[in-house]
């Protein structure tokens, strides 16, 4: 059967790229009893006659779609769903033969909601595809039995009555085919941010009441082991000239113990490879954080997302502002590279809770001055989805319009505080700035490690 794997669009400006992992894994447990092919449509700002040349030569039996992104955040208001709609008419029109089948997390998010968006494709793939996508093969025409499979039947939509299921033995599956997407491919694209993805597990426990991991992933944690892991990164560096890897997990210090065993293996293969990942402030120790940058940790990512003890409760983060400073200074001391993530104008904000969030931006600068080692403090507004508790508490309390269509992107950004956003972006732009100029020399140094990241 010939198969072509295809990454639909998920950057608004060709600009900072991510390997296909989940694409790259399903080639990995499909490859050896099928003809495949793979093709990402964000290097090219105009993919579409790329596409139109590739289905005509190739002929695929199927084409296997991932939408991973509904939009690219960060307070835009572009949707990938037109890009989506698109890819679906050039594929029933081009290729005609081909049963079209849609998969990835922005799909599992708005499953029958996209497949009534695009009635081109023939099949969707809810939730995780590793287990599931090979008998999909094997039952193209009679689908019903596969968990969170959703297929036409006579013009009908149907979805099978089996839940969506999650792989429980993370080191059965293989490595990904770095052949079907080269990484070398993408190895030039990005200047801030590491472009290769290598996961350590997957699941959520925490309780965080805005987040899409445990909607997607399940709350019960599923680790690989850490030979597993340092294996595959020993593989990127040695066989793709790979520097620079992102641990792709919800959050990377979490469990206790397994990052550190992670991290010890790295070490004891003697492995000339950075890394980064989003970090729990409260799991964080000098001890461990001296452990991680031996072992290669090149910038630490923060998302507490509440920058004050009110936005905290509001978004279940389990965490105080206390807590975030503690890690902060951590951070500082070591010189690493740190990046911070908030969220602001959350249900209930005023003007205390808007002057302590002001007053943790000012603390945040301060710990980092002597260092330099700031890289940046993002500020954004919630982007609302269906599913998670916030979400459903806006839409109960009627803060929003309940008729706002979430699939494009929405965000919570109610008066009079709506300019927040900006507000605190232009004070930590002019703070970073100063805070540049006055350490030119650690910040050159350190603004340089981070342009270098891929």
């Amino acid at each position: 059967m010939r198969i072509l794997l295809l990454q639909a669009v998920s950057t608004h400006d060709c600009g900072e790229m991510v390997f296909p992992l989940g694409l790259a894994k399903l080639a990995a447990v499909i490859g050896r009893d099928h003809e495949v092919r793979g093709i990402d449509l964000n290097f090219d700002p105009f993919p579409w006659p790329a596409l139109a040349s590739e289905l005509e030569a190739f002929r695929p039996d199927v084409a296997a779609v991932s939408f991973r992104n509904l939009d690219p955040l960060a307070g835009n208001l572009i949707s990938f769903i037109p890009h989506l709609k698109t890819l679906g008419a050039i594929l029933r029109r081009r290729a005609p033969q081909a049963v079209i089948v849609v998969g990835g997390s922005a799909f599992t998010l708005f499953s029958r909601r996209i497949m009534e968006e695009v009635p081109e494709a023939d099949i969707g793939v809810a939730g995780e595809a590793e287990t599931v996508f090979p008998k999909l093969l094997e039952n193209l025409g009679d689908p019903g039995a596969i968990p969170g499979v959703l297929w036409r039947n006579k013009g009908l939509l149907e979805s099978s009555k089996a839940r969506i299921s999650h792989c429980m033995d993370m080191d059965c599956l293989p490595f990904p085919d770095w052949q079907i997407f080269q990484p070398r491919r993408y190895g030039n694209q990005n200047r801030y941010v590491a472009y290769m993805g290598v996961e350590t597990k997957r699941g959520c426990a925490n309780n965080c009441s805005y987040c899409l991991y445990p909607v997607l992933q399940g709350r019960s944690v599923r680790l690989r082991s850490p030979e597993r892991i340092a294996e595959e990164i020993e593989i990127l560096r040695r066989d793709f000239g790979v520097k620079n890897v992102h641990f792709t997990d919800a959050v990377v210090n979490e469990p206790p113990g397994h990052l550190e065993a992670v991290c010890e293996e790295i070490l004891r293969r003697g492995l000339d490879v950075g890394w980064t990942g989003f970090f729990r402030e409260d799991a964080l120790s000098e001890k461990s954080l001296d452990l991680y940058r031996r072992s290669g940790l090149i910038t630490l990512y923060f998302s507490a997302d509440g920058a004050c003890d009110q936005a905290l409760k509001v978004l279940g983060k389990d965490l105080s502002v206390e807590q975030i400073l503690e890690a902060a200074r951590l951070a500082a001391r070591s010189g690493v590279l740190t990046v911070y993530h908030f969220l602001v104008n959350l249900p209930g904000e005023n003007e205390d809770s808007v002057q302590k969030s002001r007053e943790l931006l000012e603390k945040l600068f301060s710990l980092h001055d002597p260092a330099g080692n700031l890289g940046a403090v993002v500020v954004n507004n919630l982007r609302l989805y269906p599913g998670t508790p916030l979400t459903e508490r806006i839409l109960r309390e009627r803060l929003i319009e309940p008729e706002l269509d979430l699939l494009y992107p929405t965000y919570f950004n109610p008066p009079p505080w709506d300019n927040l956003r900006h507000e605190l972006a232009a004070f930590c732009m002019r703070r970073g700035v100063e805070s540049y100029l006055e350490n030119e020399t650690v910040g050159q140094k350190e603004w340089e490690n981070a342009r270098s990241t891929p």
